[in-house]
């Protein structure tokens, strides 16, 4: 009987780690779970006023063709600007963070035309960032795995990177270390 591999998440790292299993020249069975209705993780398509398309996610990822070839800004606000608004007690509606990430646009990118659409999300504490000791934990979770000659594997944003491309790269190094060959690196 052959082997089967268990991928527990549907994100973008169990997604490449699901698709580098499967071209394996001996695949094994791979049975993708994932808890939401839904897979990828944080990246989602929404689409908005007017049917414009806008990706959500860690990156924003445009499809190729016609549709891609549209410009798709992403602004993000926060720190300090976020909390002296939230100071003075103002109220963080979607009106006035538009126009913050306009003003912000045409003053950095000299834009003169405001967007034909935009969609607004506030996302409070939403830039990841590893805490410190973040490094160390990790290297004693992957000691312990492998003393312990557990058959687990980490990958994802959790771990090692969070933009698109290390996830993606992370799922690909978890299905290499799973079948046993080393990552390319």
């Amino acid at each position: 009987m052959g082997r089967t591999v268990v991928v527990l998440g549907g994100g973008i790292s169990g997604l490449a780690a699901s698709y580098h299993l499967s071209r394996a020249p001996c695949p094994p069975k791979v049975v993708l779970v994932e808890a939401s209705e839904r897979l990828g993780g944080w990246i989602r398509s929404v689409r908005g006023p007017g049917g414009a398309i806008f990706e959500l996610g860690p990156r924003g990822i445009r499809p190729a063709g016609a549709l891609g070839a549209r410009t798709l800004l992403l602004v993000m606000l926060g720190g300090s600007w976020l909390q002296t608004l939230e100071a003075r007690g103002a109220v963080l509606s979607q009106e006035l963070l538009q126009q913050q990430a306009q003003e912000a646009a045409a003053t950095q990118l000299g834009l003169k035309e405001p967007p034909s659409h935009c969609l607004v999300h506030l996302h409070k504490n939403c830039i990841p960032q590893y805490t410190l000791g973040h490094w160390q934990k990790l290297e004693a979770a992957t000691q312990f795995l492998a003393s312990q000659r557990l058959p687990l594997t980490l990958a994802g944003a959790s771990y090692e990177g969070v933009a698109v491309n290390d996830c993606i790269e992370s799922g690909r190094q978890a299905a290499a270390r799973v079948l046993g060959s080393e990552p390319n690196s």
